[in-house]
């Protein structure tokens, strides 16, 4: 299978390009940004019309919320034209596109587990253009595959850690944390959601789907509390003291508005029987073994 992989430098990107690109019967190329110009929907267009492939992943985005709200252009030219022009192509080439969404497309208002089925109702520029662009993907081409993902960590660079590698660093150097412990949301392990794509694909899967791990909703406080507790069990030197629980109102230095709940349950793999996602505690103690 040829596949072309968008975002590779990425936390989602590196991991397929780290699984998939060691796979024997897989293909695949990564154009970096200078090749393949997100921004500029028509070269899009243009280089995706000379490729050759079966299968285009696009994890890549802009998704910094404040960078969002100060270039809300750029957000809808690469959020939501560029992938556009990928599920065009895609459907002249006869090709399949895997692209890849957030949980801020959900409003955040309400408590409880998101499914595919709910409505969505973004409250700032990047969850909008994130939304649009899962509507533009499928209105162009209906059997292109959405996949909606959250809180993601793994393996990656040291300059992107996630809050998973960002917290259990700085509990292993006794740094005091203030953590938001009001907004919620479901860790998710992106080695987990490369073997999902391969199960939807081999389904011939499309639409939205959440993929993610399974459990209760965890704030960011929560969660970096069960990380440095199963830190713990693997001989980190952690103090659970040194994390502290605050509130999203308190954290002035954002300016973009964040949504509240939006955590989500991967019901329709789970209901289609393609897979039944393992707890993210689980997920996360595979993690702290890889490391």
């Amino acid at each position: 299978m040829r596949v072309l992989l968008t975002g590779s430098t990425g936390r989602l990107g590196g991991a397929f390009l780290s699984l998939w690109g060691k796979d024997p019967e897989i293909s695949l190329v990564s154009p970096g940004r200078q090749e393949l110009d997100l921004s500029e929907p028509e070269h899009v267009r243009s280089f995706l019309r000379e490729a050759e492939f079966d299968l285009l992943v696009n994890p890549a985005a802009i998704t910094g919320l404040e960078e969002c709200l100060d270039h809300p252009e750029l957000a809808q030219r690469v959020n939501v034209d560029a992938p556009r022009v990928m599920a065009e192509v895609c459907l002249e080439k006869s090709a399949k596109l895997v692209h890849f969404s957030t949980d801020y497309v959900f409003s955040g208002e309400q408590p409880g587990m998101k499914t595919e089925e709910d409505a969505t109702g973004a409250v700032n520029v990047y969850g909008v253009s994130k939304c649009a662009g899962e509507s533009a993907v499928l209105a162009a081409n209906e059997d292109a595959l959405v996949a909606r993902v959250s809180w993601l960590f793994g393996p990656s660079s040291e300059q992107r850690p996630s809050h998973f590698d960002h917290v259990l660093q700085r509990a292993v150097l006794g740094e005091k944390q203030h953590l938001i412990s009001d907004k919620f949301s479901m860790p998710t392990l992106t080695h987990d959601v490369v073997q999902w794509v391969g199960l939807l694909l081999e389904a011939n899967a499309s639409g939205i789907y959440h993929l993610c791990n399974r459990g209760e909703p965890e704030s960011w406080y929560s969660y970096a509390v069960e990380v440095c507790r199963l830190a713990g069990g693997f001989g980190d030197d952690v103090d659970l003291d040194d994390l502290v629980a605050t509130a999203l109102a308190d954290a002035g230095f954002f300016r973009e508005r964040r949504p509240v709940h939006t955590t989500m349950l991967p019901a329709r793999m789970m209901a289609e029987g393609i897979a039944t996602p393992r707890h993210w505690l689980d997920a996360a103690e595979a993690y702290l073994k890889m490391r």
